[in-house]
């Protein structure tokens, strides 16, 4: 029976990192970060999603219509896009998701936001995943 790397990719098989502090995490040449488990409560100052134009992009580049596009396709703290969906907002600063939390989508920058004090509960730890 052959190997399915793609299988592996969940379980962490190709790399992980843990944060916790403010600055910009960007992951290892050639990959991104695909799933996100917050260990605190954990507020984002980048969560920078890949785009078409990115090297390793693994979505399709055109819409339905076949025309090209440079839409992100998961969340992130830049400006939603058609991609993401009608009515579809970005993660703001002051967002801030709970410990045990798992968020999936392909992200090429990472840092949290270590400011933020409202709600006091807050101290933004991940533990980040990487995919290819």
């Amino acid at each position: 029976m052959g190997y399915n790397l793609n299988n592996d990719v969940p379980l962490g098989q190709l790399g992980s990192a843990y944060l916790n502090d403010g600055s910009a995490f960007t992951p290892p040449t050639g990959r991104v970060v695909i799933a996100i488990t917050m260990v605190g409560d954990t507020a984002f100052d980048q969560l920078v999603p890949e785009l078409p134009t990115d090297s390793t992009f693994k979505g399709s580049v055109f819409d339905d219509s076949g025309t090209n596009r440079s839409d992100i396709n998961c969340v992130g703290t830049v400006a939603a896009t058609a991609a993401n969906g009608t009515n579809a907002d970005d993660v703001a600063v002051s967002d801030v998701f709970p410990a045990g939390l798992t968020i999936y989508g392909r992200w090429k920058t990472v840092q949290l936001n270590d400011d933020i004090t409202s709600p006091s509960t807050v101290d933004s730890r991940v533990i980040l995943y990487f995919g290819v």
